[in-house]
């Protein structure tokens, strides 16, 4: 069944990047139109009869979490190189300082991400209940400095998602800002 996901994947890579550009840019729309429905047709049914989630690791610990911590690390220096890359542009505008609020935010949930994975390597699973679903795992007591640290860790959404709206509306601004700039050009 394998074998049959990745023929599919390469036929619609193959479609998507050849024929529909082609059709698109140099036929008729309708055949264009054709090769839309064509690729959102193999895509449901990719969806509707999923065979394997590729993105997941097969293989256990410990290098699962060695390999996820360095990202961490990289992800950490990438976004202080950022901050730091932005701190000193000489642009001012409203966008620059939403994007260096993600910086920031997205600086302090690594921490505290990184934080609660090293520490969920310290409880055992008898300490977790329902641990198979995540959804609706408990964490049992009595507690202990580890145990309320792993808990906390766990609200790190509400780092992330602030984090992720200053870059959305960080953006938006640049666009924006881009587009007046733009529009101005055309004006005079």
């Amino acid at each position: 069944m394998r074998f049959l996901g990745v023929i599919v994947w390469l036929w619609l890579k193959k479609l998507v990047q050849l024929q529909c550009w082609l059709d698109i840019m140099t036929r008729s729309l309708q055949q264009g139109f054709q090769c839309a429905v064509t690729v959102m047709v193999v895509l449901l049914a990719m969806l509707i009869v999923p065979d394997a989630a590729w993105a997941l690791q097969s293989h256990g610990p410990p290098e699962g979490i060695y390999v996820h911590q360095m990202a961490h690390v990289f992800f950490f220096g990438s976004l202080v190189f950022l901050y730091r890359d932005l701190r000193h542009s000489a642009s001012k505008s409203r966008g620059w300082s939403y994007l260096k609020r993600f910086c920031l935010l997205m600086l302090v949930w690594n921490i505290v991400s990184f934080t609660g994975h090293a520490v969920a390597t310290q409880l055992s699973p008898e300490h977790i209940t329902g641990a198979a679903s995540y959804f609706h795992s408990r964490l049992l007591g009595p507690m202990n400095p580890t145990k309320v640290l792993f808990y906390v860790t766990r609200f790190d959404y509400l780092l992330l998602m602030p984090a992720l709206y200053f870059l959305c509306i960080g953006l938006r601004s640049l666009y924006f800002s881009v587009e007046r700039e733009v529009s101005q050009g055309e004006n005079q």
